[in-house]
């Protein structure tokens, strides 16, 4: 059934039935209710190629990641994926992913993509940023694009900008542990260079001093990774009293090591995360962690994107999502500081 003959099947124009698939243009509420109602019970289905050689456009976005992570085996890229693709289907655009992490030039979809029109625009997620050449080519090919990263890249035509600052929840960590009394910090990190250990660093010397180099490992992304990282700290004489771990997925496999080397979660030893995906709530105990806002992130960039490829005005190509430490029930007081305060 053409889009034609199901408007005249429940008597309206084609260009209503438009009009509510779309989600745009001048149509009631209870219009655009009864359309999609109709679609429902019809079995109605539009036809998305014909509509895009139509209008030229694919009404498709393309994600790509930079980085080694493949993306469905990370769970913060799950996350903020998921959070794209609600936003796009708000707006009645579909996400075309690459599943596979980008390291070079060469190995990116979306300059193909882009180049046969398959995608009307680009997200593009930076580790932690996306190279000014790297941009440049994609959008030679006359796509619009918006990158995901933690340092804004200079102004470019076509291109925005969602920053994604860490410095807030940091602090709040560095906060949080020297007021509990925590001197001895460890950092379990997944890449040497991570920008977040210098951040951490520089917090934790402004309230009660710095981390020492032999409480620093980097270990990579996955769970036993983790585990590693808290095996290796812990070989030290005296240990730390807390640890900091990059992300969620490595605190998991710290907290099973701490548990089989006989110490208990937050009594001998409090751990705290990063990015607060859906599982850090179901450790046991519930994790400390800071939140992305990925909800906040893949709608910032998705209306972004959006507004550039309908020409919306004004359009702000610079937002900032900020991070906040979300407090559960693996952080309390060094053990020490405990006992002392209970003798005096």
């Amino acid at each position: 059934m053409t889009i034609e003959e199901f408007a005249r099947k429940i008597g309206v124009s084609s260009a209503t039935v438009s009009r509510a698939i779309h989600g745009r243009g001048r149509i009631s509420p209870q219009t655009r209710q009864m359309v999609l109602q109709r679609m429902e019970e019809m079995g109605f289905t539009p036809n998305l190629h014909a509509q895009s050689l139509a209008h030229r456009r694919s009404r498709t976005i393309g994600l790509e990641y930079l980085g080694q992570t493949e993306v469905l085996s990370d769970m913060f890229l799950i996350a903020l994926a998921r959070g794209i693709q609600r936003v796009l289907t708000e707006h009645s655009y579909n996400l075309l992913l690459n599943p596979v992490g980008v390291t070079t030039e060469k190995e990116s979809l979306l300059r193909r993509w882009a180049r046969s029109r398959a995608v009307d625009g680009a997200i593009v997620v930076g580790n932690p940023d996306v190279p000014v050449q790297w941009l440049q080519k994609l959008v030679a090919q006359k796509a619009f694009c918006v990158v995901i990263v933690h340092h804004p890249p200079p102004p470019m035509a076509n291109v925005g900008c969602v920053t994604l600052d860490l410095s807030r929840g940091i602090a709040q960590v560095a906060e949080l542990l020297c007021s509990l009394g925590h001197r001895q910090v460890g950092y379990i990190g997944s890449i040497p260079g991570d920008p977040v250990l210098d951040m951490l660093q520089a917090e934790m010397e402004k309230r009660c001093g710095s981390i020492p180099a032999e409480y620093i490992v980097h270990v990579g992304e996955t769970p036993d990774r983790g585990a590693q990282g808290a095996y290796t700290l812990f070989r030290h004489n005296p240990r730390p009293t807390a640890v900091f771990v990059r992300t969620d997925v490595l605190a998991i496999g710290a907290m099973r090591a701490i548990r089989e080397m006989g110490f208990c979660i937050p009594r001998d030893v409090s751990v705290i995360a990063h990015d607060d995906v859906p599982l850090a709530q179901f450790t046991d105990p519930p994790l400390t962690t800071v939140r992305v806002d990925y909800e906040q992130l893949g709608k910032s960039a998705v209306e972004m994107l959006l507004a550039m490829l309908e020409r919306r005005e004004p359009v702000s190509l610079s937002q900032t999502v900020h991070t906040s430490l979300v407090q559960r029930a693996t952080v309390a007081p060094p053990l020490h500081h405990t006992l002392s305060l209970r003798e005096d």
